[in-house]
C-alpha cells in the first residue's frame, strides 16, 4: 500500500514535490489556497494580454545547465521554444551613455573595453570567470546532505580547477568588485545589474555563465504556461491537485506530522506532510512556533531580505519589436520620483514584444518594477484600502508619464494596465514580508550558511521546501528542494530514488 504524502501548496516547489512522490510510488495530493498551479511563477489575463509576474530568465533552459535535466524529469521544457535575449541589462545615464551587459562573454568584454580602455584588467578578469564558469556543472543529482565521504572527496577533486575562483567571488559583494573599475559611470553602474548590490559576484557569475551558454532563456508563452506543463505531468502520474483549500494548520501527534486542517475546518490524515508554502507562515502560523529550527530563526532576524518590488504592466497598441533586445532595461530619469515612501532616479522596465503569445500581433506587453524595501509602510497603507488604491493610481500615473517620455504617443496606447504591490505578494502567496525571492546571498551568508535546513528539530514525518531553502530563490530553488527532500523520504523507508522523464 502506498504512503500518503500531502503537499501543501502548488507552487513551483509543491509540483515539483508531487511529480517526484509519484515517481517514487508515494501517494501525492496537494492543498492550493487559489485556483491555478505555479504559486508565484505566475501569468494573468488582462484584456488580450498576458502580463507575466515571474520569470525572465530560466536557469537550465537549455543542455547546457545541469538544471536542464531535472526540467527533463517534471516535463517543464519539452516542445517548449526558449528565447535567448541578446543582451542582459542596458543601462542609460541622464546623458543617454549606456553599459550593455551582454549575454555573449566576448561582446561584453568588447564593450567594456569600449566605453572603459583603462579598466582592461578588471574588465578581462570578469569575463574570464563567466567564460570559465560556463564549464561549471552544478551537482544536482544527488542531495548534498546525502553525500558519502567518497562522494564529496570525488566532488571535491571534480571541482578543484573552480576552487580558488569560487572562494574569491563567494566572498566579495557586486559592489566591492565594482570599486575595482576606474570608470565612474561602470562603478555607478555596474552594481544595478541584478538589482541587488549587496549579493555575492558568484551570484552574477552564475547567470551571466547560464546566459552565456543560452541557458537562460525565457520559456515562450510565460510563467504560468511553465508551471501548467508540471502541472500537467503531475496528474499524467497520478498526483492529485485540491484547488480552492487553503491549508490553516499542520496537524501533530506526538511530535510526528500526521496531516493538515484546512480553512473549512476539514482534517486530512496523512504519513507525511511536506510545506512548500512560505517558510516563516509555516512555522510560525500553521505550526504555531512550537517547532523552531535556530538556523532559520536567526536568518529572519538578522538575514539581509530580498527586496520586494512595485510592478506596473501595460498592454499597449504599440509595436515596440524594434527596441533594444535585453532582458531589463534601466535609464536614468531627469528628476527623481517618490515610490511608496522612497525616492528613486532609475527606471527599470522589460519589453515582452519577442513572445509572440503574450499580445496581439503589433501590439506589445510592457512591465516597470520599482524596488521597495519599506514593506511596513506598504501593510500600514494597505489597511486604508482608499489610501492605498490613490497610491497605486498614483504611481500609475507617473509611470505612464515616465513611458511618455520615452515613448511619445504611449499614454494613448495603453489598452489595459495592472499595479501590484509588496501586500500583493503578500496576499496571494504569504510571501514573509512580499518578498519575491528569499534571502539575499551576501558573503557573510554564503560564508556561515552552506546548507538550509529542510527539518525542524523534533518534528518527524515532516519536511520543508521551496525558495527559503535555497537562497535567494526564484523558480528553480523550488524544483531543486523537492528533488532532494523527496530522496531523504526515500532513504528513510530504504527505497531507491528513481526518476523518470
Amino acid at each position: 500500500m502506498e504512503k500518503k504524502i500531502v503537499i501543501i501548496g502548488a507552487g513551483i516547489a509543491g509540483l515539483s514535490a508531487g511529480c517526484y512522490a509519484r515517481m517514487n510510488g508515494y501517494e501525492a495530493e496537494l492543498y492550493e489556497a487559489h485556483s491555478s498551479p505555479g504559486g508565484l511563477c505566475t501569468s494573468w489575463k488582462k484584456g488580450e494580454f498576458t502580463i507575466d509576474g515571474c520569470l525572465h530568465w530560466l536557469t537550465g533552459s537549455g543542455e547546457a545547465d545541469p538544471f536542464y535535466q531535472l526540467w527533463k524529469e517534471l516535463g517543464a521544457v519539452q516542445n517548449r521554444r526558449m528565447y535567448d535575449h541578446e543582451e542582459f541589462y542596458r543601462i542609460a545615464d541622464a546623458d543617454g551613455k549606456t553599459f550593455i551587459m551582454y549575454c555573449d562573454a566576448d561582446k561584453l568584454e568588447r564593450h567594456m573595453k569600449e566605453l572603459s580602455p583603462d579598466d582592461k584588467e578588471p574588465i578581462e578578469f570578469l569575463c574570464n570567470l563567466i567564460r570559465k564558469f560556463a564549464g561549471f556543472k552544478a551537482p544536482i543529482d544527488k542531495a548534498l546532505e546525502l553525500l558519502s565521504f567518497a562522494e564529496n572527496i570525488k566532488l571535491l577533486w571534480n571541482t578543484k580547477q573552480y576552487m580558488r575562483d569560487l572562494y574569491f567571488f563567494c566572498r566579495i559583494s557586486i559592489e566591492e568588485f565594482a570599486q575595482r573599475f576606474k570608470d565612474p559611470f561602470l562603478r555607478e553602474v555596474f552594481p544595478m545589474v541584478i538589482d541587488m548590490k549587496e549579493m555575492s559576484l558568484f551570484g552574477l557569475v552564475l547567470t551571466m555563465s547560464q546566459l552565456h551558454n543560452k541557458a537562460g532563456g525565457f520559456p515562450i508563452g510565460g510563467s504560468l504556461e511553465f508551471s501548467k506543463a508540471i502541472e500537467t505531468r503531475l496528474l499524467n502520474l497520478g498526483g492529485k491537485i485540491n484547488y480552492g483549500k487553503r491549508v490553516e494548520k499542520i496537524l501533530v501527534k506526538d511530535n510526528k506530522a500526521c496531516g493538515i486542517r484546512l480553512e473549512n475546518g476539514e482534517d486530512i490524515a496523512a504519513d507525511y506532510v511536506i510545506s512548500g508554502a512560505d517558510l516563516h507562515h509555516t512555522v510560525y502560523n500553521m505550526l504555531d512556533g512550537k517547532y523552531v529550527e535556530p538556523k532559520h530563526e536567526k536568518l529572519f532576524q538578522t538575514g539581509l531580505l530580498y527586496h520586494s518590488m512595485v510592478q506596473i504592466s501595460f498592454g499597449v497598441n504599440m509595436d515596440l519589436s524594434h527596441e533594444p533586445d535585453c532582458v531589463t532595461e534601466v535609464f536614468k530619469m531627469e528628476s527623481p520620483i517618490t515610490i511608496g515612501n522612497q525616492q528613486t532616479e532609475w527606471f527599470t522596465m522589460s519589453n515582452y514584444s519577442f513572445d509572440p503569445t503574450l499580445a496581439p500581433e503589433g501590439k506589445t506587453v510592457l512591465a516597470c518594477a520599482f524596488a521597495t524595501d519599506d514593506f511596513e509602510y506598504w501593510e500600514s497603507l494597505y489597511a486604508d484600502k482608499a489610501a492605498y488604491k490613490a497610491e497605486k493610481e498614483r504611481i500609475l500615473r507617473i509611470t505612464i508619464a515616465e513611458l511618455e517620455k520615452k515613448y511619445p504617443g504611449f499614454a494613448d496606447k495603453i489598452e489595459v494596465s495592472d499595479v501590484l504591490s509588496p501586500m500583493t505578494y503578500k496576499r496571494y502567496a504569504n510571501n514573509y514580508k512580499g518578498s519575491y525571492m528569499s534571502w539575499i546571498m551576501t558573503p557573510e551568508l554564503m560564508k556561515n550558511s552552506r546548507i538550509f535546513k529542510k527539518t525542524l528539530p523534533k518534528l518527524d514525518n515532516f519536511w520543508l521546501t521551496g525558495m527559503w531553502l535555497m537562497p535567494p530563490g526564484g523558480v528553480p530553488a523550488g524544483a531543486r528542494t523537492s528533488r532532494d527532500v523527496m530522496q531523504f523520504i526515500c532513504k528513510q523507508d530504504k527505497k531507491k530514488f528513481v526518476t523518470t522523464e
